[in-house]
């Protein structure tokens, strides 16, 4: 560890700060980030109230997972809890914090059971784009907490980037057998992660871009796979 000192006599010495000229103008900053999205604090549907802290860590877990997605802004912990236990305007929470979309869930710990149940929104519209649920086991509670964590933000990894193109993709009229290709790539990509189901998945995936070389979605299909492969 480095440590400076610095003595009165030297700052007195140095030149005096003078303002910043008012005709400098700052450069202009978008209000909403590309891939910008706000984790409410998931709901706790369990009979025991004691189980809070297992919720809130979820929530805290999946905020930090997502903020690692590159090119996203995902908003501070702190800030996202002050909406715990209020209704929330979707739309409204997206103009207060400048997001374009909502993270909402909740989770229902049952013994060694814990059911996720996960929505993206559009903060702009309210309109729901993806829903998920997830079911585990809780036989080691750190395991079980890393295990929805990264399910989570994997899935919502890609989802994000889908959403953000989404509207790329909707301008363009695919082919229908490219569109069925597409479907069929996330039906194999879903099914247990086994080296051929992962090649059945990209299979579907190229089929579809040798057929509509400008879709999105079948490019981030195919990325997907090889990384996972």
């Amino acid at each position: 560890m480095q440590v400076y000192s610095i003595k009165a006599a030297v700052l007195g010495g140095l030149p005096p700060i003078t303002d910043t000229p008012k005709t400098a103008k700052r450069p202009a900053v978008s209000s909403t980030a590309p891939l910008s999205i706000v984790v409410l604090p998931f709901a706790n549907l369990s009979s025991d109230q004691e189980q809070e802290y297992f919720v809130d860590a979820i929530t805290d877990d999946l905020t930090t997972d997502l903020s690692r997605i590159a090119g996203s802004f995902v908003i501070a912990r702190n800030t996202a809890f002050t909406y715990k236990g209020k209704p929330a305007d979707i739309k409204q929470i997206g103009r207060d914090l400048g997001v374009r979309y909502v993270l909402q869930g909740s989770v229902r710990r049952t013994g060694d059971h814990v059911r996720v149940n996960v929505q993206l929104l559009d903060a702009e519209t309210g309109s729901h784009l993806w829903v998920d649920r997830f079911d585990t086991s809780l036989l080691d509670l750190d395991e079980a907490q890393d295990e929805i964590t990264s399910r989570l933000a994997h899935t919502l990894s890609r989802e994000l980037v889908v959403a953000e193109f989404g509207h790329i993709e909707r301008e363009q009229r695919l082919h229908p057998d490219a569109r069925d290709l597409i479907m069929r790539g996330w039906t194999w990509w879903h099914r247990p992660a086994t080296t051929s189901a992962r090649q059945e998945a990209r299979c579907a995936f190229e089929q579809a871009l040798a057929m509509e070389p400008a879709s999105i979605e079948a490019k981030i299909g195919v990325a997907a796979t090889i990384t996972q492969i």
